[in-house]
């Protein structure tokens, strides 16, 4: 060993005097150097991160739940080019929506730029009412009244405005006399004549039964709803039969009459009567007004005006 070397480079013999005499001393002085340096790596360590920001390092646990809870801001949106703020007051831009309208596709021939004319809907025309005139009035038939009607677009529907007059021919009137029973009559036209001054008559054998009819050809199978009639006779009793052959039956027995209704008193309040027969539904071909009892005043039993409705 040099005059200044403490142990041999080769063997490790420590050389005579105090490191020879303290075996083992140069291991626990390196131990001790290593630690007080790794505490003042340390104590250095915890003090620049005391003085770095001046404010205390968070607990390690918190740092996640930290991260967890911060919410980043919205991003900015730009306002639309074309809109004008008033000078005068202050107005907040809205959002940006996510979901843009769609815009329709001008068609060929649109102006740039142009507005867009919207078409109109088509609206139904509103119903209106037309005068329609009735059927024409023929002999023995009440004056035709004007018969409202409905218009609903291009097709026209008739408004049904109760019974009508049935269209009669001047000879469709005749007296039906089975038994014989009457001693005089008059001409069975002039009850279907529309003229109120004549009148068909008819003066029985039997001054308390009179037993003698006034028939009507309809001319066809129809439905009748009212019979009307004027009489300066009051007071005799009519029954009513109706029947669908074309020929009388000969006897008022006979199956083939329908008997319909029976009035009494008739034309007692002002020479005027109205008989309703019914809805009309039934069709019948004759219609036969049938006389049982005389008028008040006497046998001879008269009738002005006769009109059957349907």
């Amino acid at each position: 060993m040099e005059a200044d070397q403490d142990w041999c480079l080769s063997c490790g013999t420590a050389a005579p005097g105090r490191l020879g005499e303290r075996p083992g001393w140069r291991a626990a002085s390196t131990v001790i150097a290593l630690t007080l340096l790794l505490v003042l790596g340390a104590v250095g360590a915890g003090y620049a991160a005391l003085t770095g920001d001046g404010k205390p390092a968070p607990p390690a646990a918190a740092a996640p739940q930290t991260q967890a809870q911060v919410t980043p801001p919205p991003a900015a949106t730009a306002p639309p080019a074309t809109t004008t703020t008033p000078p005068a007051a202050t107005q907040t831009q809205p959002a940006t929506p996510k979901n843009l309208p769609k815009v329709h596709t001008p068609t060929a021939g649109a102006t740039p730029g142009s507005p867009v004319t919207p078409t109109p809907t088509p609206t139904a025309p509103a119903p209106t009412t037309s005068p329609s005139p009735s059927p024409a009035t023929g002999a023995g038939s009440a004056p035709a009244a004007t018969t409202p009607t409905t218009v609903t677009g291009t097709r026209t529907t008739p408004a049904d405005t109760g019974p009508k007059p049935i269209d009669l021919n001047g000879d469709a009137g005749t007296m039906y006399d089975p038994y014989g029973r009457a001693k005089a009559s008059g001409d069975a036209t002039r009850a279907l004549d529309g003229d109120t001054t004549t009148s068909w008559y008819v003066d029985p054998n039997d001054p308390q039964q009179v037993a003698v009819g006034y028939a009507v050809d309809l001319g066809k199978l129809q439905g009748i709803r009212e019979i009307r009639l004027q009489t300066p006779t009051a007071g005799f009793r009519v029954e009513i039969y109706a029947t669908d052959v074309t020929q009388l039956p000969p006897d008022i027995l006979d199956t083939r009459w329908s008997h319909i209704k029976d009035v009494s008193n008739v034309g007692a309040k002002d020479g005027t009567q109205r008989i309703v027969l019914g809805a009309g539904s039934t069709k019948y071909r004759n219609v036969l007004l049938w006389f049982t009892q005389p008028p008040t005043d006497g046998p001879r039993l008269r009738i002005t005006e006769l009109n059957l409705l349907g």
